[in-house]
């Protein structure tokens, strides 16, 4: 099977390209610059430009399934406003047109779960109203409006997957993921044997092992034994406060390196919350690859102390 990956140069694409390679797909790679390293083994690389139909086109040719990984930083999105938002309305609706000439038959976007609130607490479901207005939660609204529309404009059957805080080893060192909380914390603890936390410590999040939304996508791909909704939440099944993962974290630091790090919260403790993000579409499936939390903070650790130490 024929698959694109728009954004295969970003933390999320290059892994998803190592499996879906693994896996025996015949993995193209479009990015808007054809000039960093790759995985060796993609079958092409386009150079896009996202303004341009014609570009978008080549890259949709031949291909049966687009799975559409692009999107800006959050930090990006607020220092970037107009032109991030811009991307989201026209590159978008430029992917959705050459998608449609080029006869694709899946489209998969990645959005973010931030989508329903910067302070997600309580129950939430795809069913959930959407109330953050941040740049970076805008621009993913609108990609995710544009790429649900197509289907009842199209042929192509589309998803968004609505990603919980995604965190583990990236395929590249430069990839821009050390701003992840676990990533974030991993590093600090491996270089200077302290963790500074600018979070608050009660905060709860959901936090899902990157090798589980891979392994999941690969698995919606080859899904065909009923009707899917076109929206899906995909995070770990259970959330965590920021206090619980940083001792998860310190637990296999002392394991897998002997390291125990001074840490420092910057914030004072707050009242207990509580976060329910449902993946039931998930379980429905009978999606049960979920990786171990703890194996990928290992592993995440062993990249740290291999790069930066």
């Amino acid at each position: 099977m024929n698959v694109l990956i728009l954004g295969g140069s970003g933390y999320i694409g290059e892994r998803l390209t190592e499996l879906l390679i693994r896996k025996k797909y015949n993995v193209s790679v479009a990015t808007r610059k054809s000039n960093k390293i790759l995985n060796p083994k993609i079958k092409q690389l386009f150079e896009i430009d996202w303004n341009n139909l014609s570009s978008l086109q080549d890259a949709c040719r031949g291909n049966e399934i687009i799975i559409n990984a692009a999107g800006a930083s959050s930090k990006d999105s607020e220092e970037n406003y107009k032109e991030v938002i811009n991307f989201s309305k026209v590159g978008t609706t430029n992917l959705v047109k050459a998608a449609t000439m080029q006869s694709v038959k899946k489209m998969i976007y990645l959005s973010t779960a931030h989508v329903y609130s910067s302070s997600m607490t309580g129950k939430i479901n795809e069913n959930s109203k959407l109330n953050n207005n941040s740049p970076y939660a805008l621009a993913h609204s609108i990609a995710e409006q544009i790429t649900l529309e197509a289907q009842s404009k199209s042929f192509i059957d589309t998803k968004v997957l609505r990603l919980a805080n995604c965190f583990g080893a990236p395929v590249s060192i430069n990839s821009n993921c050390w701003y992840i909380l676990i990533n974030d914390i991993c590093k600090q603890a491996v270089i200077e044997k302290q963790i500074n936390i600018r979070s608050k410590v009660n905060n709860v999040r959901n936090f899902v092992p990157i090798t589980t939304v891979v392994s999941f996508i690969e698995y919606l791909i080859a899904f065909d034994q009923f009707k899917l909704p076109q929206l899906i939440n995909v995070g770990e099944r259970h959330s965590l406060s920021i206090k619980d993962v940083v001792s998860r974290v310190i637990s296999r630091l002392d394991a897998k390196l002997n390291i125990t790090p001074n840490v420092k919260f910057h914030f004072e403790k707050q009242n207990p919350q509580s976060l329910d993000y449902e993946t039931q579409i998930l379980k429905q499936m009978g999606f049960d690859k979920y990786f171990p939390f703890e194996k990928e903070i290992d592993n995440l650790i062993m990249y740290c102390n291999e790069f930066f130490r």
